[in-house]
C-alpha cells in the first residue's frame, strides 16, 4: 500500500512538475507578446507621424509652387515690359 501510494505521489509530483513549467513557458510567451505590441504600438505611432509630416510637406509644396507660379508670371511680365520698352526705343 504504501508503494502505491508512493508512486501516486510521484506521478502527482511529475505532473505539478510539468504544469509548474508551462505556467513558466506561457509566462515567457506572454512577456514576448507584450514586448511585440509595445513595438508594433510604436511602429504605428512612427507611421501615424510620418503621415502628418508629409501632410504637411504636401501642404508646403502646394503653397510654394502657388508662388512660383507667380513669381514666374511676373518675371514674364518684366521681361515682356522691357522686351517692348526696348522695342520702342529702337524706333
Amino acid at each position: 500500500m504504501a508503494v502505491a501510494n508512493d508512486l501516486r505521489l510521484e506521478r502527482i509530483e511529475e505532473k505539478l512538475d510539468k504544469l509548474s513549467s508551462t505556467v513558466s513557458d506561457l509566462a515567457r510567451i506572454e512577456e514576448r507578446m507584450l514586448s511585440v505590441f509595445k513595438r508594433l504600438d510604436r511602429h504605428e505611432k512612427r507611421l501615424d507621424d510620418q503621415e502628418d509630416d508629409l501632410r504637411s510637406i504636401g501642404n508646403d509644396v502646394l503653397l510654394n509652387s502657388k508662388s512660383v507660379k507667380g513669381a514666374e508670371r511676373l518675371m514674364w511680365v518684366a521681361v515682356s515690359a522691357g522686351a517692348s520698352i526696348f522695342v520702342y526705343m529702337m524706333r
